[in-house]
């Protein structure tokens, strides 16, 4: 696979041989070598590119090159926890113990490789709950939280509380996702005989992506309101402002915002994203009185240097739970602040804004 910023991942299935050059002359050490025949993939790729070599479980070699400076790249060294490679150099890592979270398995996802979830503990009781029809948002935002017993948003780390809301969201989301697909076809079969339904097919896979592109932006943001509204941190979330924009959290409030005696240096924006991508532009807009402005995202690899001076130059700074900041390297840590820090600074906003400017 060549995978870029700018394109859809390029493909090819194909045999490789993998031998010893030297097999033949006992006197000398082994060369070991990879052949390939030419593809797309290998015409795409340029000096300086990643190229990753995983081992599958299936026994097929997964290649991966990614362009140089790329999301991709980023997403690829951390996925494969490379952090020490040279110009030229090749490294071996072995990730054969690494646990999997749902990060890792969006990535695999995003190039086409399926990651099955093997506890299906929660199963049975969202089964139960819910039949074979997916809940509300906020019905499978607050199950995910509540499955969580040993997590608590008003006094725990609330970078590792975010982290264990999302992920166990997303886990819960691909097993429930797959009972219901299972049950949908089963009922309505879009294959009979061999011969394929294209239509039914078509408004099937429909269905499905766009639950999974709406789903996972807003639980997000579900879970954040829940860790704010625990800690007892004042906020309005899709408050309006400036023609129509609607800003994911506005503190203190929408009527703080509109009122011109309120001091700006008392106001604060908070986006939620997934991942930035080139969203991000959105956001410089979004409350024109609050010049800088803050966006939360939780993506490993999500952000290159290029990306972060554009988010400079807009004024826009990055907040990130702890475990996916040091995922960076220490320019963009440099210019990023925890969630906890985040949190921090609007409790002592809050605590040290006089009680004349407290709006209802």
């Amino acid at each position: 696979m060549y995978l870029s910023d700018d394109d859809a991942p390029a493909v090819a299935d194909l045999e490789t041989t993998w031998y010893d050059a030297r097999r033949n002359n006992p006197n000398r050490s082994a060369e070991w070598r990879l052949y390939y025949k030419d593809c797309e993939p290998i015409r795409m790729a340029r000096p300086g590119d990643l190229m990753c070599f995983g081992m599958l479980r299936d026994s097929r070699l997964l290649i991966i090159i990614a362009q140089h400076d790329s999301t991709a790249e980023a997403q690829a060294k951390w996925l494969f926890g490379i952090d020490d490679e040279q110009d030229g150099a090749f490294r071996f890592h072995d990730n054969t113990e690494r646990e999997l979270d749902a990060f890792g398995a969006q990535i695999f996802e995003a190039l086409g490789i399926n990651v099955e979830v093997r506890d299906d503990t929660h199963l049975p009781e969202m089964i139960g709950r819910w039949g074979y029809r997916f809940p509300s948002n906020e019905e499978f935002a607050a199950f995910s939280q509540s499955s969580l017993t040993d997590v608590d948003p008003a006094h725990d780390d609330p970078d590792d509380v975010v982290i264990e809301y999302y992920d166990r969201s997303y886990l819960l989301f691909k097993l429930y996702e797959r009972a219901v697909i299972q049950h949908d076809y089963d009922a309505a079969p879009f294959v009979s005989d061999g011969v394929i339904d294209v239509d039914s097919f078509t408004s099937f896979y429909t269905s499905v992506r766009n639950r999974r592109m709406s789903r996972a932006g807003k639980v997000l943001e579900i879970h954040i309101a829940h860790i704010l509204d625990a800690r007892g941190i004042e906020y309005e979330a899709q408050a309006r402002t400036e023609n129509g924009k609607k800003p994911d959290f506005l503190f203190p409030s929408q009527a703080a915002y509109e009122d011109p005696a309120f001091p700006e240096a008392q106001l604060r924006m908070l986006a939620s994203k997934t991942s930035i991508k080139d969203r991000f532009r959105q956001v410089a807009d979004e409350a024109n009185r609050i010049r800088d402005k803050h966006l939360f995202t939780l993506t490993p690899g999500d952000v290159t240097h290029p990306k972060l001076a554009q988010l400079d130059e807009l004024h826009i700074h990055l907040v990130m739970p702890k475990v996916v900041k040091e995922s960076y390297d220490d320019l963009i840590q440099g210019e990023t602040m925890t969630f906890s820090r985040f949190i921090e600074e609007i409790q002592g906003l809050q605590a040290d804004r006089p009680q004349s400017l407290t709006l209802l």
